[in-house]
């Protein structure tokens, strides 16, 4: 896995400085395993941003300490390190031309970090000249695996746009430029929308899905005898090709693309047709999907060791519980399911979770503080833009919201973050309003009164007068009044945040368990509240963004642990402690897990509770946060759109 990190942890490793200053422009630094490896080899690395907030946590953390690590301190943009730590350290700079000579630089710099490892593997086998057309056609070919000069059918734009967008591939905007000079005069992709299907997961999937409704309603109505078409066109359609057919098996199996809802099935029809369409009261239907999920799950959990990997796990998860839903066949399996991937996951984030807070913002935030910076990066001018945080909602729940709100006309850019640790509301939510790590908002980490005036902070530091920004919390509980919503009623406003907390006080009243929660809140979207709160945002110009702080899971009663003022705060699957000393005793005794204070406060100890354990009485059951599980951690963050006129998102 090393390939062209080795040389850049050797470079780094070979120095004999305490304080290494290192000039990363092309971010080879920004890498889950280069950073573990230097942990490893007895380094510490801090990521610059600016000077307030790399001296809050340098005199924090590093100046009275003694210890025999060095410190890395690295920096992505073209900034000037405080003189004082240029004086004493050693500087260091890394590039991507140094480890890829024979490419054009402009073009590799243009390319995803995740994709390096498959350059690195092409590169030695590279004879044309460094020019940018000669490496961006080698790079598409043998690094994309994209034959793009053989594609002239519909059916194979299909299976390569499916292939390509199912592994989450993000291509260049130079290779999808170049993809749609190629493409874009073909007979065969006259009248698509090429573009946007190139370059969008969500516009293609939801493209793909339109043309399958339609076509199995068109195909049924042949076999009905309503439409006189010979089957013959039906079968020579582009999603009746085997391969098409193939990767969408999948995308319908994940819950990625909708199946048609509301059909009749002859008995006539063809088998591989049947996959996607919804038949809710077929249990071997359900058995086959449920057995799907977890075979793929569990497939995908013996080679988890990258953050990106849990997320691809967090959605397989999110489906195959809704499916679960459907039936209470498999309880067994599926909690036995659940207790693996937790085992593994609460294991990598105990070890890795520090690297996270390591990684920058772009291109894609990782944890939840880094949203406000991403939204306001992509703001263009002066933009209205909204973040709304739907509280304690989990990744499963906002399948559930995603999937009403698709029935109603929207689409979303979907990614996923983690919440911080422990995750609590006054630490998670505050990180999201404030745009920082909860070491720097120690004195309101125990509340969330300080919110509205971080969040105003943040903007204010983001070229953004605080009269201009607007917050607003406690929203959702009350019939849908535009005229309450102060990111309407306030003209002035230009960034807006709000709190929609429905789903956490369903959470803490669910006294029948998650099925309640998943009842109560198909309720709550009846009433429009959403739809409506986010279609009057967007048809007043804003960009709206939609996440969550924290989520939720089931968990059973160990027992009240009483130790009155010896802990600061109680939770019911986290300890917070003061003292250093109540906290080494209570972990020596209580046997919870101990978290390293990653990111928080010198004097904000954590212990946690087990996966699926809570401080309640005694095999109690409830749904609760707080702790390490994946259903508590990691959550959504998407971009909302609003379909318009024809139904594809244009």
């Amino acid at each position: 896995m090393l390939g062209w990190r080795k040389q850049i942890i050797d470079k780094i490793q070979l120095q004999q400085a305490s304080l290494i200053l290192v000039s990363d422009k092309d971010n080879l630094l920004n890498d889950e395993f280069v950073l573990k490896e230097l942990q490893s080899h007895g380094f510490d690395t801090v990521r610059f941003e600016d000077s307030i907030t790399f001296r809050y946590l340098y005199e924090q953390k590093y100046r009275t300490n003694h210890s025999e690590r060095k410190l890395v301190i690295y920096v992505n943009e073209d900034v000037v390190f405080p003189y004082e730590f240029q004086r004493k350290a050693l500087n260091v700079k890394v590039s991507l031309q140094t480890l890829f000579p024979k490419f054009s630089l402009n073009i590799i710099r243009q390319m995803d970090r995740d994709d390096l490892d498959a350059l690195y593997t092409v590169h030695q086998q590279y004879q044309g000249t460094p020019s940018e057309r000669e490496t961006l056609e080698y790079i598409i070919k043998f690094v994309y695996k994209i034959p793009y000069d053989t594609i002239d059918s519909e059916s194979d734009l299909y299976k390569t746009l499916l292939s390509i967008h199912y592994q989450s591939k993000e291509l260049p905007n130079v290779v999808q430029e170049f993809l749609y000079r190629k493409w874009k005069s073909l007979p065969a992709f006259t009248g698509l929308s090429l573009k946007k299907m190139i370059q969008s997961r969500t516009f293609f999937y939801h493209y793909i899905g339109q043309r399958w409704d339609n076509y199995v309603r068109q195909y049924l109505q042949v076999k009905k005898g309503q439409i006189n078409d010979s089957t013959d066109v039906y079968e020579s359609n582009p999603l009746a090709n085997h391969d098409v057919r193939r990767l969408m098996n999948d995308l319908f199996l994940e819950g990625q693309i909708s199946k048609v809802k509301e059909v009749l099935i002859p008995d006539a029809i063809p088998d591989w047709m049947r996959i996607g369409i919804e038949e809710a009261s077929n249990k071997e239907t359900v058995e086959n999907q449920l057995n799907y999920l977890r075979d793929k799950i569990l497939d995908c959990l013996s080679s988890a060791n990258q953050y990106k990997d849990w997320f691809h796990i967090n959605g397989l998860i999110a489906e195959f519980k809704l499916v679960s839903m459907k039936s209470d066949i498999n309880k067994t399996i599926i909690e036995k399911t659940m207790k693996d991937v937790n085992e593994k996951f609460m294991g990598w984030i105990v070890n890795q979770y520090h690297t996270l807070t390591s990684l920058p913002p772009y291109p894609k935030p990782k944890l939840v503080h880094h949203l406000p910076h991403v939204i306001s990066k992509e703001r263009q001018g002066n933009e209205k833009v909204a973040l709304l945080v739907l509280d304690g909602m989990n990744f499963v729940q906002w399948r559930v919201v995603q999937k009403y709100l698709q029935e109603e006309g929207f689409l979303f850019e979907e990614q996923q973050v983690f919440a911080w640790v422990p995750t609590l509301t006054s630490v998670s939510r505050q990180a999201i309003f404030s745009g920082n790590v909860p070491l720097t908002f120690s004195n309101s980490i125990q509340t969330t009164t300080a919110e509205e005036r971080l969040w105003k902070s943040f903007w204010e530091n983001h070229g953004v007068l605080k009269q201009y920004v607007t917050y607003q919390k406690g929203l959702g509980n009350e019939d849908y009044d535009k005229h309450t919503i102060q990111g309407l009623t306030r003209k002035s406003s230009k960034v807006y945040g709000a709190v929609i907390d429905v789903i956490d006080q369903l959470t803490h009243h669910a006294v029948l368990g998650e099925k309640s929660i998943f009842s109560n809140l198909a309720l709550w979207l009846e009433t429009n509240y959403l739809v409506n709160f986010l279609s009057d945002l967007i048809d007043v110009g804003y960009s709206v963004y939609l996440t969550s702080d924290h989520g939720n899971t089931n968990a059973t009663g160990i027992g009240r642990v009483s130790e009155g003022v010896l802990v600061e705060q109680k939770g019911e699957r986290v300890r917070i402690y003061n003292d250093m000393t109540f906290y080494e005793d209570a972990a020596s005794k209580l046997s919870l897990q101990k978290w390293p204070s990653i990111g928080l406060p010198e004097n904000y100890h954590v212990l946690l509770a087990g996966y699926g354990q809570a401080f309640v009485p005694k095999n109690q059951s409830i749904v609760t946060h707080g702790g390490i599980s994946i259903e508590e951690v990691i959550v959504p963050f998407v971009k909302v759109l609003k379909n318009k006129g024809s139904g594809l998102g244009e």
